[in-house]
């Protein structure tokens, strides 16, 4: 099984589990469009390798979202490879926000957690490479970001 179709397989997982059946609706679209400032990108392993903070010691990002479902995140940090892509976004039921980058048929389903000007984003199926030693890792991927 490759990568792709295991992190699909993953993230769908995310997605059931995630959705419960309380058919309550999320944060309206006005709510989310905007630019967001990254102030946590962390991978956490899953195989009790750590985590790594992309943010800490001086990273930044941005997260955009627009009135069109369409989004572009960018996290530079201080050492290691920067995450950038662009793609689009939709908000399923009360607390899951469904990303699909562009050129891929998978997504990454994260809970997602909206108060006042702070939005917050958690996924249990992603890869970085979180102890540099050049293998990507399985790890949850959790997000914090205000406006």
């Amino acid at each position: 099984m490759n990568e792709r179709m295991a992190a699909a397989i993953v993230c769908g997982l995310s997605l059931g589990l995630a959705c419960g059946g309380d058919g309550g609706e999320g944060p309206s679209q006005s709510e989310l469009v905007g630019t967001w400032q990254v102030v946590k990108c962390e991978y956490v392993s899953t195989q009790g390798l750590g985590s790594i903070d992309l943010i800490a010691n001086g990273g930044s990002g941005t997260l955009i979202l627009t009135a069109d479902d369409t989004l572009k995140v960018a996290v530079t940090p201080v050492s290691g490879p920067p995450v950038s892509f662009t793609g689009t976004y939709e908000v399923r039921g009360i607390d899951l926000m469904r990303v699909t980058p562009a050129g891929v048929t998978w997504y990454w389903a994260f809970d997602m957690d909206l108060s006042g000007d702070r939005l917050t984003l958690r996924n249990g199926g992603a890869e970085y490479d979180i102890n540099d030693d050049g293998t990507r890792d399985q790890a949850k991927w959790n997000l914090e970001m205000t406006r």
